[in-house]
């Protein structure tokens, strides 16, 4: 049995899969940047009573401060420890190993594409993103979040109209002269920031057009989602079609979706988007079940007994 791990700021996923098909799903909370040791906040949430494994494949967001020592710990109950990021897991599991561009757009937002090489010509990996709350993730929930609270609280103050967006997050926080104290110290505070995208989204396609600075807020993350699918898509060469698929949820909005969609294919003609196979947990239990780790094998960490 293998146990695959889908490791975010919002959420953690584990499963029991065998044979790269997955048993049994737990929940668990998300992993936080201001927790501590990012090592010891994963095995916490790991837990015992596994019982023996064959292979651990864990996707993680968060950057760790040991990842030999994880690895070191979780191979006293496997034979085989993966550590990679949650945007490897997800084209796994968007494309079963196969050749394409992944989207990860939750909390932060991230790309990868895979070529599939052929004779001469190698596989070729690009990842573009992912660079985190503090400057990158351009379009990710977080980044939609900072910027709907920030609509909101330059309505709070005046210099800008006290719109639907002040009201919704006074609606969400509360009393907004104490939101500062309540996010800068709290240890969820990014997820906190993005789960407030989901209002921005809502709002922007309000009843019956949505609030302005909300879809112009939701039209700029559409159009930094698909500058970094893009950038990505460089890695498949010029003369094949770009399979595009994504993962997480900030794309299930409509309005998002379709600016994203149509953005995309103004700026890459030959994209074609796709459902993906399965998410970043199906991938890693694909992970964890293969042999080898095929074209991920640079971005993966393989420590086994």
């Amino acid at each position: 049995m293998d146990l695959a791990i889908d490791g975010g700021q919002t959420g953690l996923r584990l499963a029991l899969a065998s044979g790269g098909r997955i048993r049994e799903v737990h929940d668990r909370p998300g992993l936080s940047y201001a927790e501590g040791s990012p090592v010891e906040a994963v095995l916490s949430r790991i837990g015992d009573g596994w019982g023996e494994l064959d292979t651990v494949c864990l996707g993680l967001t968060t950057i760790l401060d040991d990842p030999e020592g994880l690895a070191t710990r979780l191979l006293r109950t496997a034979r085989r420890v993966l550590v990679t990021t949650d945007v490897v897991t997800s084209h796994a599991g968007a494309f079963s190993g196969g050749p394409g561009v992944v989207l990860a757009a939750g909390t932060g937002a991230i790309a990868l594409g895979v070529s599939a090489g052929s004779g001469s010509r190698p596989v070729a990996v690009r990842q573009v993103d992912g660079w985190g709350f503090l400057y990158g993730d351009a379009g990710g929930g977080y980044w939609i979040g900072r910027r709907g609270l920030e609509a909101a609280a330059r309505g709070f103050d005046g210099r800008a109209a006290d719109g639907p967006l002040t009201r919704r997050a006074h609606d969400v926080f509360g009393d907004l002269s104490e939101l500062p104290a309540r996010l800068y110290l709290a240890p969820d505070g990014v997820a906190q920031v993005a789960r407030f995208a989901l209002h921005v989204l809502e709002v922007a396609r309000g009843d019956p057009t949505g609030d302005d600075t909300a879809r112009a807020i939701v039209a700029e993350a559409a159009r930094e989602l698909a500058a970094t699918v893009a950038a990505a898509a460089r890695a498949l060469p010029g003369d094949t079609e770009v399979p595009v698929a994504w993962t997480g949820r900030l794309l299930r909005d409509p309005t998002l979706r379709a600016t994203f969609e149509a953005e995309l294919v103004r700026l890459v003609p030959r994209a074609r988007p796709r459902p993906p196979d399965g998410d970043s947990l199906a991938g890693a239990a694909r992970l964890a079940a293969a042999a080898e780790p095929g074209p991920y094998e640079a971005m993966i960490r393989t420590v086994r007994r």
